[in-house]
């Protein structure tokens, strides 16, 4: 539990020193136009991938980040390539997963890292509650579209290491103010818009960020035998668009931001960070020391484990949650 986060020492991990050669190496990464996901693809583009593809809903936001990425890393920067993917439409998902893999037959790292974050009540292009659709629903079936890729670059290649980095997030806490203590998913709730009230909208929050570090335990234990190393991971409260939505919604309370910051900092793997800072920990989880990754759990920065509420360890919660969205998704699979 949050304990963990007083108790355990920190995996060291510097991307400045720590980030090794990725030659040959393909990375596929959703949202990596904005924040964490392009501060991400940065760190890695300067070190020899084969190939980047950014998977995004603006083309034209997604190539202008390309460039700026070009522009400071200069002449040694990695190929990169925009693929459109709306996570709130299955069918712009199912389109970006093929159009992914007709240019490449190998993904040696693939970020789950789109996301968003307190928005309106609404509903995805599917009918899912729009938070829970696009930052699990959306992931889920990238990941099962893009999953025979991934284990053919496993078992295809001697030097494999093919990893699946979940950006979930300490606020499944959130789903305590729905009543789940331990923390939980409404099943009944995953098709309904739900209230504008502030903390309805935080647990719906809140049970989407707690689906995200679920489907890497239970894909964890399916896939991991076949070679893929799944992991979720928690940033810190990072300076990212992100949190415009929340600081709209604490100012309603009398929160500022100012507040937040100022107790943040008496935990540091909470918060405040930079978006450099906050791309540590999923930099670590895809290229750290593959002996130091704790495959299907959730780590708070850097490579912490325990800190998730006891709802993000259970097993047969899980695994309801991946065959309830395996059965959802059914119709988008080959």
């Amino acid at each position: 539990m949050l304990a963990s986060l007083f108790t355990q020492s920190s995996v060291s991990f510097d991307p400045e020193t720590d980030i090794p050669d990725l030659s040959g190496k393909v990375i596929a990464i959703t949202g990596g136009n904005a924040g964490l996901g392009k501060e991400t693809v940065l760190r890695l583009a300067s070190h020899n991938p084969s190939h980047i593809y950014i998977l995004a809903r603006n083309l034209t936001s997604t190539q202008e980040a390309i460039t700026g990425i070009q522009t400071l890393i200069g002449p040694s920067c990695a190929p990169i390539t925009p693929i459109k993917c709306d996570l709130a439409d299955l069918d712009s998902v199912k389109a970006a997963a093929k159009d992914l893999q007709s240019k490449t037959s190998r993904l040696d790292i693939l970020f789950l890292n789109a996301g968003i974050m307190l928005v309106a009540p609404g509903l995805t292009a599917q009918g899912y509650e729009i938070q829970f659709g696009t930052n699990h629903m959306g992931h889920f079936l990238l990941a099962q579209l893009l999953l025979p890729v991934l284990r053919s670059t496993a078992s295809s290649f001697p030097d494999a290491d093919v990893r699946v980095v979940v950006l979930s997030s300490l606020g499944m806490y959130a789903t305590i103010v729905g009543g789940y203590w331990g923390g939980g998913i409404d099943f009944d709730s995953l098709k309904q818009a739900g209230s504008s009230f502030v903390l309805a909208n935080c647990f719906r929050y809140g049970q989407a960020k707690l689906a995200n570090a679920l489907f890497a335990k239970e894909m964890q234990k399916r896939y991991g035998g076949d070679g893929i190393t799944c992991i979720s991971v928690h940033p810190g409260v990072i300076t990212t668009g992100l949190w415009k939505h929340f600081f709209g919604f604490a100012k309603n309370w009398g929160i500022g931001g100012s507040w937040i910051s100022g107790w943040g900092k008496y935990i540091p793997v909470v918060g405040p960070r930079s978006v450099e800072e906050g791309a540590v920990n999923q930099l670590w989880a895809a290229v750290g020391k593959r002996n130091e990754l704790p495959g299907g759990e959730f780590c708070v920065p850097v490579g912490v484990q325990g800190a998730g509420m006891p709802a993000s360890s259970d097993i047969e919660l899980a695994g309801r949650l991946w065959e309830w969205s395996a059965k959802e998704v059914a119709g988008y699979m080959p």
